[in-house]
This record gives C-alpha cells, structure tokens and sequence, in this order.
C-alpha cells in the first residue's frame, strides 16, 4: 500500500541533532547546481541541469559527482541499473542507456536551503517565534493583519540587508530573489508554472522551520509568513502586492502565490 504524505510541508531541520557534526559550506558555484535541482519538480540530467544554469555540461558533471559524494544528490535508479554509484562512476548514459537522472537527499535539501543544525541561536529563535505565535493566538481577537504587519517588517528588513550587502543592486527579478531568500530560511521552495501560463508565481513550500507553531496557529504564524514575502518582494524592487499562501495545501506543501510584477 502506498503511503500517503501528510497534508503540508515537513519540518527544516533547524536544531538537528546536537552531537551531529555541521557539514562544511558548499562552494558558491555547486550550492547553484544543488538548489537548482532542490528546485526542480522532476529528477534531472546533466544537460537539463546545463542548460537550466547556462554552463557547460562538464562543469555541471564535475559539482554532480562531488555532490553525489557528500550524499546530497542521488540517482534513484542506480541500485536497480548499475549497482552501487560512487564519487567517479557518475553514469551518463550511453549507446542504448538513458543518461542518468538525478534527485536531492533529505540530507541535500536542508543543504539547500540553508538552514544550520545544532545551532543554539537556531533553537532560541524557535523558543521565542512559537512564544509569540501563542500569545498573539490567546488574545482570542482577529490577528491576521498584525502577524502580516509584523511579517512584512520581517521581510523588508532581510531583504534591505541583501540589497546592502551587495551594494545596492541585485541581479535577477524580485521574485527570484525572494525564492533564494525561502531557501535560506529553510522553506525549501518548488516553483510551479500556473496552467495557463508560465510566470513563476506559483511555489511550494516544501519545509518550514516553525511547522510545530503554524501547526498549532496558522492564523499567526502563516500571516507572518505571507507578510515577509511581501515585506521581502517589495524591497527587492517588486510590487509587494497580490501574494497569498495557502497553508497545508497539498500533501507535503503549503502553496504560495507570489506578489504580481511592478
């Protein structure tokens, strides 16, 4: 019988376990290769990865066979195919073999987006989140516009910090750097293309780093969430307008409407 995932998305690991060493950073180049792939809503080639990145398929083999290595992507079929795969037998196909396909770990999607387990800074920031979420929930009033007033704060506030720290310009859209910033905040986003049309707007959030408290309080918790993405979009340059979140939408996922363009 196939096991059904439970509606929304699973927990970031944020305090993980505490005798549990903290991997070393990725170099900037393959955390671009893993996010991508973290991103994708299929497993993926080297080409499609290529192209998708705008590199040259041996620089994208290379990051692959490292992270394969470090356990942060896999190749689901490979047991089946080929046996065990290892750091230098990356398959790529071949006469009458499809080119291999490859997919994120548990493990590489929390590399994806960033978050860091065993932090103790981590741990008291999810103390003091699902202490507000409480308390804002026991004032039995309607607060959806003050979570959203103060997740907008939140998110104009951490996005001015990117847009300082790299000098006042970014490149890319305002969308694309408000899905960067889910990533690192351990949301591990999926952009979808809507039905009628391929604009980027609709995401899945994957993760999320106070499940426990949104769980208890969507009302708080989730507002808060919509308001930074907003915050965030609209200090990224964006209009900061027309997004909304649809907390535990789907099996594994709250959906997310991004805001519309400026």
């Amino acid at each position: 019988m196939k096991n059904t995932p439970p509606m929304g998305p699973s927990p970031s690991r944020v305090l993980g376990n505490a005798g549990e060493p903290t991997p070393p950073p990725l170099d900037p180049a393959r955390l671009r290769v893993l996010r991508e792939l973290a991103g994708a809503d299929r497993a993926c080639t080297v080409g499609e990865l290529a192209q998708a990145l705008g590199g040259h398929p041996n620089t994208t083999r290379h990051h692959l066979r490292a992270l394969l290595a470090a356990g942060l992507v896999q190749v689901p079929d490979a047991a089946d195919e080929a046996g065990p795969i290892g750091a230098g037998s990356v398959r790529e196909g071949g006469r009458g073999r499809p080119a291999a396909r490859y997919v994120v770990t548990p493990q590489g999607r929390r590399t994806a987006s960033g978050v860091v387990e065993g932090d103790p800074a981590a741990e008291e920031y999810l103390a003091l989140a699902g202490a507000f979420a409480d308390r804002l929930a026991a004032l039995g009033v309607d607060t959806s516009e003050e979570s959203r007033a103060v997740g907008r704060a939140w998110g104009a506030s951490l996005a001015a910090r990117d847009v300082t720290a790299a000098g006042g310009g970014l490149p890319g859209q305002p969308r694309e750097q408000v899905v960067a910033l889910l990533h690192r905040l351990g949301f591990s986003p999926v952009v979808r293309p809507t039905p009628d049309r391929d604009d980027g707007r609709e995401v899945e959030l994957r993760t999320c780093p106070l499940l426990d408290a949104a769980r208890r309080h969507p009302e708080v918790v989730c507002q808060v969430h919509a308001g930074l993405v907003s915050g965030a979009d609209a200090a990224y340059g964006g209009s900061g307008e027309g997004v909304r979140l649809v907390p535990f939408a789907s099996p594994g996922a709250c959906h997310l409407r991004l805001a519309s363009a400026r």
